[in-house]
């Protein structure tokens, strides 16, 4: 673990000293009164706190706990995180991050509301114009906002599942001689699994995305060096169908192709039975294939043929 510095256990401190003096959810305003630095700087700083107590995560409107403190939630709930579960911990991410967005957004509403709002019983009493300009657009900005980080959030956590699930079976990422790395934004693929052996040192690219494929994962995958895969958790089976899943054999050359297994289950037998030369069938399981083949890779230096 690493050891915190003076100044950011200063600024947690005062962070969650601050919160306990408070109830319910507080606006990020509110606590820039507390630091001279910037919005940005502020959130990071809120974060780090949050890391430290888990009791300030969903309290700071908008403010979303780091990807890892979200994920050890999520295997303080379900267990370990592996590949047979890695949809079910999507899913608990998911819902906890939900539940604090919509709990955010109730709070906004009545902030902007409060005047409005009949104490004793609940009623709001306003007319039409002035929820209009009361509500409405600065609802809009708030939802810009708001959609910007679960956007980027999401990305993050379910890239940052599968890093956990490597990790946890045993693949380390650490020492001269990695088994596989998180490459960031500017390299062939978002993560690399590799093979030390007599046939030399092979890499294996794998392109990461969310729930929907799109044209982007054709196009990420046609311009990363051979061999790759492709993963994510899809949720529309409708999005490979044989055609597709041949583009993706032939033109993006993709070794295989990893989606949760009820969208497997629901593609077609024609999309099913699209295969490559060297390693079988290209759509395979999430839960059960990924972890197994990405370990096999690493032992190997191949696919495994399926």
């Amino acid at each position: 673990m690493k050891s915190r510095s003076s100044s950011s256990i200063a600024y947690t401190d005062k962070i969650i000293e601050f919160m306990k003096s408070r109830e319910g959810i507080v606006d990020i305003e509110e606590l820039q009164s507390l630091f001279k630095v910037t919005k940005a700087t502020l959130k990071i700083k809120l974060k780090q706190a949050m890391r430290e107590d888990k009791t300030l995560q969903g309290r700071i409107a908008c403010v979303f706990p780091d990807t890892e403190s979200i994920i050890d939630e999520a295997e303080a709930c379900i267990g370990k995180i592996i590949g047979e579960n890695l949809v079910h911990a999507n899913m608990k991410c998911r819902s906890m991050v939900d539940t604090w967005s919509e709990a955010f957004a109730e709070h906004f509403c009545k902030s902007i509301l409060r005047s409005y709002i009949n104490n004793e019983t609940g009623d709001i009493i306003i007319s039409i114009d002035k929820i209009f300009n009361t509500l409405l657009q600065p609802y809009e900005k708030y939802l810009s906002q708001r959609d910007n980080s679960l956007v980027s959030i999401a990305g993050t956590i379910n890239q940052s599942l599968l890093i956990r699930a490597l990790k946890n079976s045993g693949l380390s990422d650490q020492g001269e001689a990695p088994q596989f790395k998180e490459t960031g934004n500017k390299s062939k693929g978002d993560i690399h699994i590799y093979f030390y052996g007599s046939r030399g040192h092979i890499t294996l690219s794998v392109e990461a995305k969310s729930y929907a494929a799109r044209e982007r994962l054709i196009r990420g995958l046609t311009d990363i060096p051979f061999p790759k895969v492709g993963v994510g958790f899809f949720t529309n089976a409708l999005e490979f169908g044989k055609d597709r899943v041949t583009q993706m054999a032939t033109i993006a050359q993709v070794s295989a192709l990893y989606m949760p297994y009820a969208t497997y289950k629901a593609l077609t037998e024609g999309a099913k039975a699209v295969a490559h030369s060297e390693t079988g069938r290209i759509c395979r399981s999430l839960e059960s294939d990924f972890i197994q083949d990405m370990k096999a890779f690493v032992k190997n230096g191949l696919i495994q043929y399926k």
